[in-house]
């Protein structure tokens, strides 16, 4: 009885007031869950941290790969059930942007552009089985500087639209395919989602484009093993 009565106390109790429209959310209110806090508009808050928050480094579970990400405090490392990826973060439990990197061994080619080709291929598959539409991508080609060495860089800029029975909104993205190990492939990829705000959704994915898909990198000399959670 007393968990019945304080579960109605909570559901009768006012929700915590929100900030004047266009006014950031106080920063007590930014968590991990909710990176756009008691902003009017928590979306657009948390796709406006993500044109603005500094970088900094993230890695997969083994810690043999590091990966760049805005406002990384308040990205989650998560799973993806259906589709075993070698890291995954999401920002948000609104899924305001989601970072997946894919790490696979290849009896083909190994070039940034066969390992996109052949990604591209089998990862449309998987989309149209959870609703996912994508338009004609459009090629950047450029380079990675390592330090030490530049390595060739290719990658889609894509929107798409999703809709299945949980979501139905317009995401805008892309996927970074680099050159690594011999005879496998690495891909990164990263989504927004559109339907409210594009335009500050093309500004975080441009973003991660031009700032953060180069920076991808190995934590070691030694080609680790290719495995996926």
């Amino acid at each position: 009885m007393s968990a019945l009565l304080v579960g109605v106390a909570a559901c009768s109790s006012n929700p915590p007031p929100k900030q004047p429209p266009g006014a950031p959310p106080t920063p007590a209110s930014v968590t991990r869950e909710n990176p756009g806090g008691d902003a009017a508009d928590p979306e657009w808050a948390a796709l406006e941290r993500l044109t603005t928050e500094p970088w900094a480094e993230r890695t997969d579970r083994w810690q043999t790969l590091g990966l760049q990400l805005p406002d990384a405090g308040h990205w989650r490392r998560v799973r993806v059930w259906s589709y075993p990826t070698r890291a995954t973060y999401r920002y948000g439990d609104d899924h305001h942007a989601v970072v997946t990197v894919w790490y696979t061994k290849t009896d083909g080619p190994d070039d940034p552009d066969a390992c996109l080709a052949r990604f591209t291929e089998q990862a449309m598959i998987a989309a149209k089985a959870f609703g996912v539409s994508v338009g004609e991508p459009r090629l950047v080609r450029t380079t990675q500087d390592l330090g030490h060495r530049k390595l060739p860089l290719v990658i889609a800029v894509l929107e798409g639209h999703v809709d299945s029975l949980l979501v139905q909104d317009d995401y805008v993205g892309a996927v970074a395919a680099y050159q690594s190990w011999p005879h496998t492939c690495l891909v990164q990829g990263f989504a927004a989602v559109a339907g409210k705000h594009r335009a500050l959704a093309e500004a975080v994915r441009d973003r991660w484009v031009e700032e953060a898909a180069p920076r991808l990198f190995w934590k070691s000399d030694t080609p680790p093993e290719t495995l996926t959670r």
